[in-house]
C-alpha cells in the first residue's frame, strides 16, 4: 500500500472514530433538576470496594481526589463556576430576543449558546416563545453578585409579560431518589453520581420498602430513608396508610431543603397535593412508550398484544396517571421470539438510559435525530 493510501485510511479511520464518540457521548444535560455534562473527564473517579459491616462490598468514594477538568466538544477546558443557565417564556412577539441579548451585554455577559422555539397558533392558542440562554458571568460588571441583573431581567419580563428563571450551575440541586423494590435506576443514576457525571447533590434515597434501597444507598454513603405503608397502623385501612406515609415522605422532602424528585419506579401513585407541590420538579421513569400501556404490567400487555417496538418514556408527573408531559422517549425492536422477559431485560436498558437523560436539559440545539430534548427546553419552562 502506498504511504498516501494508507494516510487516507487512516485519516478516514479516525473521522470514523470521532463519529462514533459523538454519537456515544449524546447525554445532554437540567434546568429544575441535575445535568449530565457533555465533556470528557481528564481524571477517573478515585473509587475502591471494600468490604461493609455485613461482608458485602461497598463503594468507597474518595471525593476529595475526585476532581476533574472537562473539555466540550471542541476539545477546549469549560469552566462552569460563572455560568448561568437563563429560562424563558412569554408570548410570541417582537423584539424578545433583541432586548434579552442587549441586557446581557450591557452587564458584562457573554452569551455562549442560546436554544429557542416558538409554538403554532394552530391550536387556536397564542403562540408562545420559549429560549434557553446559557451565559458566561465570569466578567459581570457587579462581580459575583447577580442581584442588578436579576432586578433588570424582571423588568425586561415586565415589558413582555415573560416568566423567566435563572439556574447558576455553582449552584448544585439537591436530589432526592424515590425507589420500591426494582432497584436498576437507582444503581444507573448513583454509578453516574459516582463517576462525577451527574452534577448534583444526591440528598437522600427514601423508599416504601427497606431493600433493596437501603442496601444499595449504603454502597454509595447516600442517606437512606425508610418510610413504611403501614394499614395495621390505621386500623387496617390501606388508603389512610397510604396517605399517612405520603405526608411523612413530603416532611422528609422539604426538611431535607430538596430541589428536585426522581422517581426510580417508584410504584405508588401520587396524590393530587403531592403533584403540585411538586410540579416541574418531579421526574418519573414508566416501563412502556407512552401514551401506550400506560398503568401497570406494561410489558405483559405489550407482549399479549404482538407489538414490535417496546419503549421507555421520562415525564414529569401529573395527577393524572402517567400523563404528565413527556421529557424523553426511546425504543427498541422486538419480535415474535422475545417473551415477556425478553421484553423486561431490553426495557431496563431504555429506562436507565431515559430516565438520567430525562433529567438533564440541552446545552446545545438539538439534532434532528434526537427532537426529544427540544421538549426539555420547552417544559423546563414554567
Amino acid at each position: 500500500m502506498s504511504g498516501s493510501s494508507s494516510s487516507a485510511l487512516a485519516s478516514m479511520l479516525k473521522t470514523r472514530n470521532c463519529h462514533g464518540l459523538r454519537r456515544h457521548h449524546s447525554l445532554h444535560s437540567v434546568s429544575t433538576h441535575f445535568r449530565i455534562p457533555r465533556q470528557r473527564q481528564l481524571a477517573k473517579c478515585n473509587a475502591a470496594v471494600v468490604p461493609n459491616s455485613s461482608g458485602g462490598p461497598t463503594l468507597n468514594v474518595d471525593k476529595e481526589k475526585n476532581s476533574t477538568q472537562q473539555l466540550d466538544d471542541d476539545g477546549e477546558l469549560r469552566n462552569n463556576t460563572n455560568v448561568a443557565d437563563v429560562l424563558v417564556s412569554c408570548p410570541d412577539q417582537k423584539g424578545v430576543i433583541a432586548a434579552l441579548a442587549q441586557l446581557f451585554y450591557g452587564y458584562g455577559c457573554n452569551i455562549i449558546s442560546s436554544d429557542q422555539h416558538t409554538t403554532s397558533h394552530d391550536d387556536g392558542n397564542v403562540p408562545m416563545f420559549y429560549q434557553r440562554i446559557t451565559v458566561d458571568l465570569s466578567e459581570l460588571h457587579q462581580g459575583r453578585d447577580t442581584s442588578a441583573l436579576e432586578t433588570a431581567i424582571d423588568a425586561t419580563a415586565s415589558r413582555f409579560n415573560m416568566n423567566w428563571q435563572m439556574h447558576k450551575r455553582s449552584e448544585k440541586k439537591r436530589v432526592a431518589i424515590l425507589v420500591s423494590k426494582v432497584d436498576h435506576c437507582l444503581w444507573d443514576l448513583l454509578i453516574r453520581h459516582a463517576n462525577g457525571e451527574l452534577d448534583c447533590e444526591i440528598a437522600l434515597v427514601a423508599s416504601n420498602h427497606l431493600e433493596p434501597g437501603r442496601h444499595i444507598a449504603e454502597k454509595f454513603h447516600v442517606p437512606f430513608h425508610h418510610i413504611p405503608i403501614s394499614p395495621n397502623d390505621s386500623n387496617g385501612d390501606l388508603g389512610a396508610a397510604k396517605e399517612k406515609q405520603e405526608k411523612a415522605m413530603r416532611r422528609l422532602l422539604n426538611d431535607a431543603k430538596v430541589d428536585c424528585v426522581v422517581l426510580a419506579r417508584y410504584m405508588q401513585v401520587m396524590s393530587e397535593e403531592f403533584c403540585e407541590e411538586w410540579a416541574g420538579k418531579c421526574i418519573n421513569i414508566h416501563h412502556s412508550f407512552l401514551p401506550a400501556f400506560e398503568g401497570a404490567r406494561p410489558y405483559h400487555r405489550a407482549h399479549t398484544r404482538g407489538v414490535k417496538l417496546i419503549g421507555a418514556t421520562a415525564h414529569y408527573v401529573s395527577s393524572e396517571l402517567d400523563a404528565g408531559p413527556i421529557i424523553v422517549q426511546e425504543v427498541a425492536h422486538v419480535s415474535h421470539r422475545d417473551d415477556v422477559s425478553d421484553l423486561k431485560r431490553k426495557g431496563r436498558d431504555l429506562e436507565r438510559y431515559c430516565l438520567a437523560a430525562g433529567a438533564s436539559p440541552p446545552r446545545r440545539q438539538p439534532s434532528a435525530s434526537s427532537r426529544e430534548q427540544d421538549d426539555r427546553l420547552l417544559m423546563s419552562v414554567a
